[in-house]
Parts: structure tokens; sequence; C-alpha cells
């Protein structure tokens, strides 16, 4: 059977065969990948493997060079996007067979390094030669069940936090344009100055997601208020079926509030309402941590990430460029997080 590959330019076609492919998510659409654009210096190239029945798989991918290697992304390192990589429809019966078929054609061709990441995590891309480099687990929260049953499901220590932030007075209310970002932003930089860190994402991204998701309905964010005060925010991007906990933030002084976990718990409430099924906390470190546990959310497997190289110096210069990004972040002793 032939297959080509091409590119898809408009947004509105490629958001219709994200719809119809499985594993999608609100990462591969068009708003987050507008996002990337302006920020990472990488545009996204919208792949569509096609055969003469239809299209078979879509693979958002950035082409960039570093220096002389030609290097291929989806994501890459200090993107701050958790899921991404090639979708399948459901016609697709070769995925692995697909994924080689994109490599192959312009302008995946020839990369001296590819770093990709498997939504559907029965796909093997050992065979083309890449290597599995990581397991990523998630958390979720299953947002079908009755309100009521949810909060029956909660640790009691979840609902006594909830309980405390609602009697001090703190009040969750739906951001509805640009007005969090600043304070957001200082949240943040507090709650990662704590570990010597600067935030993972810039305040261009942050502008950037409110921008391309809110006029597509795709973004969701919530604020935790003392009468006019804002004390904590969650960023949450979703899609029709799932919401991403992106990003949180929090006064460290207004801690004793106890404003996360109602805000967290009123969020999940309004996505709920949206008709969301899902609440994803996106914990990528192998367990929900004290905090979400509260929640008892469910454990799975959420993707896989995938890397090629073709010589051992590109995997050498591959952890050189990892540890810049992570001393990059870095307060150095004495300093200040900045954008």
């Amino acid at each position: 059977m032939t297959q080509t590959v091409r590119e898809i330019y408009t947004d509105q076609d490629w958001d219709d065969l994200v719809d119809a492919a499985d594993h999608a998510t609100v990462y591969h659409r068009s708003g987050w990948l507008a996002a990337l654009d302006a920020t990472t210096g990488a545009p996204m190239r919208r792949l569509v493997l096609d055969s003469e029945n239809g299209p078979l798989a879509l693979w958002p991918i950035a082409i960039l060079r570093k220096g002389p290697i030609r290097v291929a992304g989806s994501p890459l390192p200090g993107w701050n996007t958790a899921y991404l990589g090639p979708l399948f429809l459901p016609a697709c019966s070769d995925k692995a067979g697909a994924v080689a078929t994109m490599m192959r054609a312009s302008p995946v061709r020839r990369p001296a390094f590819v770093a990709t990441r498997t939504m559907d995590t029965g796909v093997d891309l050992s065979p083309l030669g890449f290597r599995k480099t990581r397991e990523f687990e998630t958390f979720e929260m299953d947002l079908t069940l009755p309100e009521q049953a949810l909060w029956d499901n909660l640790k009691s220590t979840c609902r006594t936090r909830i309980r405390k932030g609602e009697k001090n007075g703190l009040e969750v209310r739906e951001e509805n344009d640009e007005a969090y970002i600043d304070s957001f932003w200082q949240m943040a930089t507090e709650v990662f100055a704590k570990s010597n860190q600067r935030p993972p994402y810039s305040l261009a991204f942050l502008r950037q997601i409110e921008s391309h998701l809110r006029r597509r309905g795709e973004l969701l964010v919530t604020s935790a208020f003392l009468e006019s005060e804002r004390v904590a925010t969650l960023i949450i991007p979703h899609d029709r079926t799932t919401a991403m906990y992106f990003a949180g933030g929090s006064l460290a002084s207004r801690l004793d509030l106890a404003p996360n976990n109602l805000l967290h718990w009123k969020t999940m409430l309004l996505c709920k309402k949206r008709g969301l099924k899902r609440y994803d906390f996106i914990s990528n470190r192998g367990s929900p941590g004290k905090f979400k546990s509260t929640f008892l959310p469910i454990e799975r497997v959420s993707c896989h990430h995938w890397e090629f190289s073709k010589n051992q110096v590109i995997d050498r210069l591959k952890q050189i460029y990892e540890r810049q990004l992570k001393s990059r972040r870095r307060i150095q002793s004495g300093g200040q997080a900045h954008e």
C-alpha cells in the first residue's frame, strides 16, 4: 500500500485529525504547538502519514540545529510539555512502521538525534534503533464519579484541609483573562527558589499559553482569593476530556490559610462541570507525593520516552546540553530568580 508524508498548515485540519486519533492530548493540539513555536525557537512541523485509504498517523515534531548537529524533538528537554509524540488513527495497524516511514521522509530525514514520546505505551520503537530511556507515570482523578463519591474518596486529611481553607475565608474564582500572570509568576519564583531553582517555564511561555489556549477554550485558570488578594493559582490546559495540571503556585506567606487542597478540589469540580472526564496531576516522580496522594488518585503509566542517537558522541553532547539546562535554572548564591 502506498504511503506518503505531508505537512498540515491549517489549525482546524490538524485539530480534526488530533481529535480522531487514539491517546491524543491538549499538548498535541494547535494551540499548545503555537505556544511552543513562539518560545522555543524551533517551529513545530505537523506531519501526517497518509495511505490510499486515508490518514494513518500524525506527528508534531520540531527540527533544529545545535551547532553542526541536526536534532528532532517531540518534545525536547526544557519545553515543559509532558505529553507529545506520534499519534495513530484507528486504521493504523503497524504503528512502529508508521513512525519508521515518517522518519525516512522530509523534514525528519537524517537527524543525528531524535527524542520523542509515545502515548500508546504498547508501541515498541527499539527495532528502529530507539532506546526507551524513561517510563512516565501519572496520577488521575476520575471525574465521571458523582461529586459525593469523589469527596468520600479523599483522605480525611485532604477533606480537613479543604474545610480549613473555606473556614479561613478563601474563595476560589475562575480567571477570565491574563490578570493573574504577574501574581502567579511571583508565586512560582518563590516556590522554586526554595530549591535554589528558577521556574522551568518562562514568563513569556505563560503569556503564550494564555493567549493561544484561552481563545480556543482549552484553558482553565483558577485562583484562591482572600478578599481581593490572590494567594494561590492553578493553570490547567485541557482538551474535550482531560484536564492537565500544568503549573501551580501559592504565596509562601499565606500557606497557613491552606489554599492548595481547596483550590485543587474546587478546580476539579469546575472541570467536571465543563464535562471533562479526567484530572491529570502529571506527576512523573514514580509516586503521587505527599500532597497529591491525599486525593487518592489513580496511578497509571502515561507514556514512554524514546531517544535515537547516531553514535556515542551525540549521546555525550546531549548529556552536556541537559546539564547546561539544569545549570541555567539554578539560582547562584545571593542571586534572584528572573524570567
